[in-house]
């Protein structure tokens, strides 16, 4: 029963109304009903047709709506108004709006709510009527069965389920992250801006295979950047070696500190005598120390000099080139793959026997690809234009073609007919106005097909002088809406769009809602203030759960979002968007399996907080992220906001570089110049890079958390561009079972940048913290630099941490530090089982 109905019959009772013959007392003057029996020629006073068929409910919604603003024209706007909508399901073409003419008050608010008990639909497309026999491979749907004309459309929903436009390779659905998927092909060139870092432990090794084509003398040339004078060292000369085919090694020199760990120098580092044919070469790092390395060459020109990133061939002998990022065995526990690239952004190398015919001839053929010359964050969608023969490149196109496509990157083709070879793919012929579809088992002649006509179901537009007020919407259900190639979700864009949108809206609420396969965010907030999204399920969106965008006094709490990012994978459970994104609430929201973010806040406003959030399997499909991530520009802001009392779990943050495997993802990520956050009493667990990020902020305080099992690390401190000043971090529980994982990745840094203190690390038994980088330093060293000197190396004494629960036993050693106990009783749940994606994309 919804919150409306229970204040509409507890009304009833005070006012004592008299029952009607039937023993049901008759609704208030203010209430009208729609129904799929109902008709708009009707009065909508009555929940069902009358028996002689002469009165009964409104048919639509939009004939509802303008009984109630004839209602409020009338005089009656000083009493709740509600339009109750009978169970049953409802079809529409285009989105049903509301304007300032529909506004309520806070004591008379309008309001259109499920009838109690019942759950109407409201469906974003039109139903197709299957073949009359449904027989044979494919199926083919007739738009015009629909009662319309063809239209053109993204998304085909069979049987409450988002299917596949027909697409090579196809899902894997056992591993449908990282299988299933063409890779770019290869390039003659190095790849300058792809680096190899964290290679700083004494022991570390690349191997590489490197064809020489003549016996002789070479000079090896490293392009690199190394920052160790902050260690104590000025230069790496003899710290590192190479060697040849097994043979001795040869000591590397000319590695002076560069200051930076970008690669900025190169290095005339040793001489080799290399025979002819494929050799092994070993790089080594003997005693510890960093080097990041892009590009590695050999001139068999004792006279040649490189000079930046154009390399000229010697005017004598051989230049052999290769990225340091193609070594093909690696020992190095820290080791990172990194860096955008000189990819080109229209084309992807293909050789002609990779290109399938179907592709350049299908008239709406798509690439979908994942860049990694953008730090991994988003996918794009480009267009075939054709195939270059000559260069053997793939020809893209679009507004999406915006960031460099590397070899490896990972893609697939879709929406060509030659491809519908899978149970569940679809093919739509736009021209001829017919649906292939290659149906699952159990498809029959009732079978509910779905082909979506809008993204939006219900837009609420005020104006800033008028903004829409008070409207409520409760107990409905939202499905098989589309969604479209929109520049405002291209690369790093979060979207503008709902199946719910609010514009201009101020203290309307939609609540108790559903939300499923839905083409875009559930709920979009565009300016106005003050609304809330509360108690409402969001499952298999195309986008993200709840989207804020410069708008202030927002609530959005108690949702459950989930299976997230289905249609473009820069998106967020909820996200907060702009400087007039001010004093919202985003509380216990259950939150999970989501291509990105559970939570983003991108440039936002101040006194924002986020607490007593669940959210796990985050990033997915996108890195350099976070489970709770915020992105801050303005390098003088101070937010003023909390981040406080959420958990947050496995947080993935899955990509590929030059088709490797590599992970980025912090639990909660201050990104950029982010400053002046609290993060208190978050519980962190299983984060690839660690429970927290502090990359360039000020001001920021990191107090009472416990962070457990980073694979890389607990936390990071990253002091970008030297900008961090009044860094925090105390009275932390830091605990993880990885013997190679880092209590804390930092350089070392005054007190004037962070404070430690009063903080307790666990780590595996037997075993001392390190901190740093790379191999990084011992407890003892660290302390020596003036942190930590409060803190302790002892078990916190975890509940029951084998079943993911660390509450902490009553003799924990923590509370000496001044730690409280975390109120995890308040954190939003959902009843649905949530099985880790780390165990499958990890490995663990």
């Amino acid at each position: 029963m919804s919150a409306g109905f229970r204040r509409w019959a507890m009304g009833v009772a005070f006012l004592g109304c008299a029952l009607d013959s039937a023993g049901v007392p008759p609704p208030p003057a203010g209430t009208f009903f729609v129904s799929p029996a109902g008709r708009d020629a009707w009065s909508g006073r009555l929940a069902a047709p009358s028996p002689d068929g002469s009165d009964g409910p409104f048919a639509t919604l939009e004939r509802a709506r303008d009984a109630v603003r004839a209602l409020k024209a009338a005089g009656s706007s000083s009493r709740r108004l509600s339009v109750q909508i009978r169970g049953g399901l409802y079809y529409f073409d285009a989105p049903v709006s509301f304007d300032a003419r529909d506004s309520g008050t806070e004591a008379a608010p309008v309001v259109y709510e499920a009838f109690p008990g019942e759950r109407p639909e409201f469906v974003g497309g039109r139903r197709l009527t299957p073949p009359s026999a449904p027989s044979g491979s494919p199926l083919l749907f007739d738009l015009r069965s629909a009662g319309t004309d063809p239209w053109t459309f993204r998304s085909l929903f069979v049987d409450g389920r988002r299917e596949v436009r027909a697409r090579y390779p196809n899902v894997d659905p056992a591993d449908p992250f990282r299988k299933g998927f063409l890779h770019a092909g290869g390039s003659d060139a190095p790849a300058f801006g792809v680096t190899v870092g964290g290679i700083h432990g004494a022991g570390d090794w690349l191997e590489y295979r490197v064809d020489v084509p003549a016996a002789g003398t070479y000079v090896l040339w490293l392009h690199y950047g190394a920052r160790n004078a902050p260690y104590g060292f000025a230069s790496m000369d003899g710290r590192t070696a190479v060697a040849v085919d097994g043979g001795p090694s040869i000591p590397l020199a000319d590695l002076a500190d560069t200051g930076s760990w970008s690669p900025v120098r190169w290095a005339r580092a040793a001489v080799l005598r290399l025979g002819a044919g494929e050799r092994a070469l070993r790089w080594q790092n003997r005693q510890g120390g960093g080097l990041v390395l892009d590009v590695l060459a050999l001139s068999g020109d004792p006279a040649w000099v490189p000079d930046g990133t154009v390399l000229q061939p010697p005017s004598q002998g051989r230049l052999v080139t290769f990225s340091a990022k193609d070594f093909r065995r690696r020992e190095a526990r820290g080791l990172q793959v990194s860096g955008a690239g000189q990819g080109p952004k229209d084309a992807v190398q293909c050789e002609p026997s990779d290109v399938r015919p179907g592709w350049l001839t299908a008239p709406d053929a798509e690439l979908r690809i994942f860049p990694s010359g953008d730090c991994r964050a988003f996918s794009e969608i480009l267009s075939l234009r054709g195939y270059d023969a000559a260069g053997r490149r793939l020809l893209l196109g679009g507004p999406e073609a915006r960031a460099a496509l590397n070899p490896g990157d990972r893609y697939y083709v879709e929406n060509v007919r030659e491809e519908l070879d899978a149970p569940g793919e679809w093919f739509l012929d736009a021209g001829a106005g017919t649906v292939a579809y290659l149906p699952r088992a159990g498809f029959s002649a009732r079978s509910e097909v779905i082909a979506p006509r809008t993204s939006r179901l219900i837009q609420v537009q005020g104006s800033r002088l008028a903004p829409a007020r008070y409207l409520r919407f409760t107990g409905l259900t939202f499905r098989d809406t589309d969604w479209t190639r929109t520049g405002a979700s291209a690369g790093y864009g979060m979207g503008d769009e709902g199946a719910v949108q609010l514009t201009d809206a101020e203290a309307c609420v939609v609540e108790d809602c559903r939300f499923v396969n839905i083409g875009t965010y559930a709920v979009c907030v565009t300016r106005g203030g003050g609304n809330a999204v509360q108690g409402c399920d969001v499952a298999h969106a195309g986008g993200g759960g709840v989207l804020v965008r410069e708008s202030g006094r927002n609530t959005i709490s108690g949702n459950h979002l989930h299976h997230l990012g289905e249609a473009y994978h820069h998106v967020g459970g909820v996200v907060l968007a702009g400087a007039g994104a001010s004093k919202n609430l985003v509380s216990g929201n259950a939150i999970h399996d989501a291509s990105r973010y559970g939570i983003s806040l991108k440039n936002p406003g101040r006194e924002n907080v986020i607490e007593f959030n669940r959210i796990r399997n985050t990033n997915l499909e996108t890195a350099d992220t976070g489970g709770i991530e915020v992105t801050q520009h303005d390098r003088a802001f101070r937010s003023g906001s909390a981040i406080r009392y959420n958990v947050v779990a496995d947080t993935v943050g899955y990509g590929t570089t030059f088709g490797r495997p590599d992970f980025l993802a912090w639990g909660i990520y201050l990104d950029s110049f982010a400053s002046g956050y609290e993060v208190r009493g978050n519980l962190v667990y299983r984060a690839w890079n660690g429970g927290v990020m502090l990359q360039g902020g000020r001001d920021n305080r990191v107090v009472n958390n416990v962070f457990v099992d980073g694979r890389v690390s607990q936390g990071t401190v990253a002091n970008f561009e030297g900008q961090s000043r009044g860094l925090e971090i105390t009275s932390n529980i830091l605990a993880f079972s990885n013997p190679e994982a880092l209590a804390l990745a930092a350089d070392v840094l005054g007190r004037d940048v962070v404070r430690l203190d009063r903080n307790l690390y666990f780590p595996p038994r037997g075993a001392s913290p390190t901190f740093g980088s790379g191999g990084g330093v011992d407890f003892r060293t660290w302390r020596q630099g003036g942190q930590d000197a409060a803190s302790l190396v002892a078990d916190p004494r975890f509940r029951r941490p084998a079943a993911d629960d660390f509450a902490l036993l009553p003799d924990s050693p923590a509370f000496r530090l001044g730690f409280r106990p975390l109120p995890l009783e308040r954190v939003g749940r959902c009843a649905c089982e949530i099985r880790p994606a780390t165990a499958l994309l990890w490995g663990k």
